[in-house]
């Protein structure tokens, strides 16, 4: 909040109003709603007046202050209203945040550490979201393993990162060459030129290589494809992930090459754990429809054909919807019943409150 503040206040004294909106426009919906309030609904749905929902609310009154005080120049109705709801004054009335030489500043300290690890660990997550999109692999199924190899420490943030990037087990790596495979590809313009009209024998000898091996004996010196001497000049030497693997490297001016691997494998405990995501976000859904309390309890009927659903995730599911009366496969499905399909699985649900 200090930094966009600052950088807020440099843009206006420079008369470059539409960087400084931009630079609050980006804070408000990536890192204020998109990351923080997106992370703490838990906190805040939490029945129980505790510290931490204290906290969270806090939080959020003293971000709101000073975002309306640092737009009130640019919006000055939508941001008076909001600030007399939440003090009572109107905001121009209030002290400029960043401060002058006639008022005081009054914005948090800045913690530079603090703030470039969480950079880190959002672009881990966001590298995650990549690498399912490229994997095919919906958010909702979860990875058994993820690793970190290499960059900064931020094992203190592995319970956020293992949420964001839904695997169950995160885990500090040193060895990126664990996770990867060696592949020779042929240069063939020099091939071509040794080889002429066997070069299709001696490509299909390449492919059919063990490329650990082939590259050891092009090492020493002794390597032979259909007759031909075969020299690191007639080959290209790639590097690759391993099969159930997906990697990603992330490269940053404050920070060094850090790099993310998810277990991209499946068993039929995962995919039962990612149906019951999926089951959860269609019913929270249909509660959003009928417009029903957040706290309202609700009559849940789900059938599904295609996988058994594991009694540990049914339980998840019904504790996360709020169903206080629950049926799983019983009794014929109605007409009227919802429907949708995950990975060739069928799900009809009925809810009523």
């Amino acid at each position: 909040m200090s930094h966009v503040a600052e950088l807020f206040h440099d843009n206006f004294n420079s008369w470059e109003f539409h960087k400084a909106g931009r630079e609050l426009e980006n804070f408000v919906v990536n890192d204020l709603s998109n990351w923080y309030v997106r992370r703490s609904r838990r906190r805040l749905w939490d029945e129980v007046d505790s510290n931490d929902k204290r906290a969270c609310q806090h939080t959020l009154h003293e971000v709101l202050l000073v975002v309306c005080r640092l737009m009130s120049p640019i919006s000055p109705f939508m941001a008076d209203k909001i600030h007399r709801d939440l003090t009572g004054i109107s905001v121009h009335l209030a002290d400029w945040p960043v401060g002058s030489t006639l008022v005081e500043r009054n914005l948090p300290p800045k913690d530079y550490d603090l703030e470039q690890q969480m950079k880190i660990v959002r672009d881990l997550a966001e590298a995650g979201r990549r690498i399912r999109v490229e994997g095919e692999r919906r958010q909702r199924l979860p990875c058994r393993n993820g690793w970190i190899i290499g960059g900064p420490d931020i094992s203190s943030f592995f319970d956020i990162l293992s949420e964001e990037l839904n695997v169950e087990n995160l885990i500090l790596e040193s060895d990126l060459d664990k996770f990867q495979k060696i592949v020779l590809m042929p240069n063939r313009k020099v091939l071509g030129s040794k080889c002429r009209s066997d070069l299709p024998l001696v490509l299909s000898q390449l492919e059919e290589a063990d490329p650990d091996s082939l590259l050891l004996e092009i090492e020493a010196g002794i390597a032979a494809l259909a007759g031909y001497d075969i020299t690191m000049d007639d080959i290209e030497i790639k590097r690759i992930e391993k099969e159930d693997y997906s990697a990603s490297t992330l490269s940053g001016e404050e920070y060094d090459d850090v790099t993310l691997v998810l277990d991209m494998g499946t068993d039929s405990d995962l995919l039962s754990k990612g149906l019951a995501r999926d089951i959860i976000r269609r019913i929270q859904s249909k509660r959003k429809d009928l417009n029903l309390d957040v706290e309202a309890m609700i009559q849940l009927s789900v059938w599904i054909d295609g996988l058994i659903l594991n009694d540990e995730d049914w339980k998840h599911v019904q504790n996360e919807t709020r169903a206080g009366n629950a049926r799983l496969n019983q009794g014929e499905i109605p007409k009227d019943a919802d429907m949708f399909s995950v990975d060739n699985v069928t799900i009809f649900f009925n809810t009523t409150s």
